[in-house]
């Protein structure tokens, strides 16, 4: 509802129907019936232990650290938010990870599942500080509408400045939407590039 009708939400724990999110966010507890793995078995899953894999690895919350969870879109937030949660396509996807390199230059270090997405785009990115990945599973693709061809990108509060900064400074180098598309063998190459490679021996 925040994605498609603007609306600024809160949600308690009566206020879900799946229960994936109330015992990622430390809503309620994780009952035995889950950690056995009957979330996933026998419907995605081989076997039950397969699914007690699933239950081990998944995202969680300490119980009774939050009450809730509110969420707006990120023009309407009144409150500072924990994460900004970013839908976007595999091209916009690259600049945002580029964005997040330029600072410390790692690579992006995710837990992507292809179920709960609500869970996946949000606890990781609390817990760790880190920017997360997510796929959008079948609950975000058959009731919030999420396109086929979007990826979920999270940032923890704290990351957000490094990610602008970074975003400015490769769109100056030309890093940026939309792009021109070309299509030669032997592209101009950048002289770091063009470099290694003569290092490397392959180019002359």
């Amino acid at each position: 509802m925040s994605r498609r009708e603007g609306r600024i939400m809160a949600m308690g724990k009566e206020d879900h129907w799946c229960f994936e999110p109330v015992v990622g966010y430390g809503l309620g507890e994780a009952p035995d019936y889950f950690m056995q793995g009957h979330n996933r078995y026998p419907r995605d899953v081989a076997t039950l232990e397969a699914g007690k894999h699933y239950a081990d690895e998944f995202p969680r919350l300490k119980v009774g650290k939050y009450f809730g969870i509110a969420c707006a879109p990120l023009k309407a937030t009144n409150f500072e938010p924990d994460v900004v949660i970013v839908y976007c396509d595999f091209s916009q996807l690259s600049l945002l990870l580029m964005g997040r390199e330029y600072k410390d230059g790692y690579n992006l270090k995710c837990e992507i599942s292809g179920h709960a997405a609500c869970v996946y785009g949000v606890i990781p990115a609390i817990k760790t500080g880190q920017c997360q990945i997510a796929v959008p599973c079948r609950g975000d693709h058959y009731r919030a509408m999420a396109g086929d061809e979007e990826m979920i990108f999270t940032v923890p509060r704290g990351k957000l400045d490094d990610l602008m900064v970074g975003r400015r400074a490769i769109e100056k180098t030309g890093s940026k939407l939309p792009v021109g598309y070309s299509f030669f063998p032997e592209y101009p190459l950048q002289e770091a590039y063009k470099k290694i490679g003569q290092i490397t021996g392959y180019i002359k």
